[in-house]
């Protein structure tokens, strides 16, 4: 599996904190987003009275900042694409309160086993094993 991003920063702390051995790659001109219809996100509900609540009440507790805000990078929604055997077999598009989609529909897609299939499970370490595990083809 690999991730692609806007822009690098941060990545080296993402890459230490939660993707050790994993690949990702910076994509400066945002073809991936632009292929997932690269799509301006609106900011207007985040002054609904209970979005500023929890904002102030997040800002209190882990601090603050402005980088998803005010970047540029930041401003296109993305999403998810699969790839297997060289087809696209999932995409789901971010919308515009930062939904990315069905944890289980992505692992069905990695996988290549349609989500009935998956029951009622949490993932596991060895299904996350498996998933991250899958050899590219050539």
């Amino acid at each position: 599996m690999t991730i692609v991003s806007a822009q690098d920063k941060g990545a080296q702390e993402f890459i230490d904190a939660v993707w050790p051995g994993g690949e990702l790659y910076t994509d400066e001109a945002e073809a991936f987003k632009d292929a997932l219809g690269g799509k301006p996100y609106k900011t207007w509900w985040l002054l609904k009275p209970w979005v500023a609540k929890d904002v102030l009440s997040f800002t209190k507790r882990f601090g603050q900042s402005s980088s998803d805000v005010l970047d540029k990078k930041t401003q296109k929604l993305g999403g998810t694409i699969v790839f297997k055997e060289g087809k696209v077999v999932h995409v789901h598009r971010e919308t515009a309160t930062f939904d990315n989609g069905s944890a289980k529909e992505l692992l069905a897609a990695v996988l290549g086993k349609p989500v009935s299939e998956l029951g009622d499970i949490t993932v596991t370490p060895s299904q996350e094993e498996e998933a991250c595990s899958i050899k590219r083809s050539p």
